[in-house]
């Protein structure tokens, strides 16, 4: 069946993800792209395989949707950027992976799609990693294990890592699409710190199939896996885009991110820096939320006075963005007393002369991106109201965890948790 490919390239809804894209998590939780809801998978790869999944009743009714130019509920958060005027993973997946829109053209009226090309991998083989950060969980970490066990949201039989369960067949299952694949996206868990990940860079030289982009979200704490260091495979790789994960600096960062050490984190970006690894984008992606809301300036600064962003804008500037948190809910910024917000916007108003006062070399160019990216994330939080329930359980995890973990919000803060539960009126 042919499909007006002009009307599609204008859809708002349409999207290339369900013709040539898979993303699961260590369970075995499958979507076609991680910015589809996680809360509704389209399948599962302990129970079913991988072209089995490509063609069960969610995937044909979402292409099928998409066709339509209908609307899909679980790509949400791509809808939200684009109505914010940001860009989306959507608009991003379609603008560089247009050359495969004839794919539609072999779309069933029912949605079934025959051949099952993966030109784009995101990889969350296992959840092992090295931290704990407080806004994730045991899903995907397994340092959080112990901590999930005490805080009664996970089985003390079960065990800490959690993968596929037959990880080999899943391995196979993806030979026959590395002679397609334009993308592989390493996430985790910790991907610098997993056998598969080194497996399939392997398996990638082996094949002469080094053109390949290989991007990264990783905390980069680990440089070095087995006597193997990361730096030595990535100058093989020519297409690299790394973003390192980072949700607070100094002691705030320490206590939002366990296991993040300041030191260490600084250390590794300048042996990055020196190392003559090449890369096609570069950046700190922020994830941000009710404790970490207000320092995304206190981060900004820091990273323009440790020279970890670029002050001027180049084809490869280290930049830096910002990723809300919407789940778990209670850490979602959307939910935080007026007073936070107040105190976001106040300082928001003068951040520019801020960061001029102090760096007066920053480009226009890279001060407008900042300020656009921060005025998102304000924009974004005032679209909910304070939700006492959702800020009850905030405050009443964060004393767990400040429990468990021997450590002192409000030392770090210089605020007590009880004020996410004070609401005060807004005036702006």
């Amino acid at each position: 069946m042919a499909y007006n490919k002009e009307e599609l390239k204008n859809s708002k809804t349409f999207c290339m993800a369900p013709w040539m894209s898979i993303h699961h998590w260590p369970d075995g939780k499958t979507y076609p792209c991680c910015l589809w809801n996680s809360r509704d998978p389209i399948g599962n790869l302990n129970d079913s395989s991988l072209k089995e999944i490509w063609n069960n009743e969610t995937m044909k009714k979402t292409r099928q949707g998409m066709l339509k130019d209908e609307k899909i509920s679980s790509c949400d958060r791509c809808y939200h950027l684009e109505d914010t005027g940001d860009g989306s993973y959507r608009q991003r997946i379609n603008k560089e992976h247009w050359d495969k829109i004839d794919y539609v053209n072999e779309t069933k009226e029912d949605g079934h799609l025959d051949n099952m090309n993966l030109h784009l991998w995101d990889l969350r083989i296992s959840n092992f990693c090295n931290f704990k950060c407080r806004s994730c969980g045991h899903a995907l970490s397994s340092s959080w294990h112990k901590d999930a066990i005490a805080l009664g949201e996970a089985d003390p039989n079960a065990k800490a890592l959690i993968s596929i369960s037959d990880k080999s067949k899943f391995l196979q299952d993806i030979e026959p699409h590395y002679n397609c694949v334009d993308e592989i996206y390493f996430a985790g868990g910790e991907p610098l710190v997993m056998p598969e990940h080194y497996q399939i860079l392997d398996r990638l030289i082996e094949l002469g199939r080094t053109d390949v982009r290989i991007r990264y979200s990783t905390n980069f704490s680990k440089l070095t896996f087995k006597g193997k260091h990361i730096f030595d495979y990535w100058k093989q790789f020519p297409n690299l885009e790394l973003y390192i994960s980072i949700d607070g600096v100094g002691k705030v960062g320490e206590l939002v991110r366990k296991g993040y050490d300041d030191e260490l984190f600084y250390k590794n970006v300048q042996l990055y820096k020196e190392s003559g690894v090449a890369h096609t984008d570069y950046a700190y992606a922020v994830t941000y939320g009710a404790l970490n809301y207000n320092h995304l300036f206190d981060m900004v600064l820091d990273f323009f006075e440790r020279d970890i962003i670029d002050q001027n804008v180049t084809k490869t500037s280290r930049k830096i963005f910002f990723s809300p948190i919407d789940y778990p809910t209670h850490y979602d910024s959307v939910f935080l007393p007026d007073s936070f917000k107040n105190k976001f916007i106040q300082r928001f108003e003068g951040f520019d002369k801020e960061i001029l006062s102090k760096f007066p070399k920053v480009h226009n160019h890279v001060l407008e991106d900042i300020m656009r990216k921060l005025k998102t994330v304000y924009d974004r939080s005032i679209t909910k109201q304070f939700n006492f329930e959702e800020m009850a359980k905030c405050k009443s995890v964060t004393d767990k965890l400040d429990l468990l973990r021997d450590e002192k919000f409000k030392h770090v803060f210089g605020f007590d948790s009880t004020e996410f539960v004070i609401n005060q009126t807004k005036v702006i």
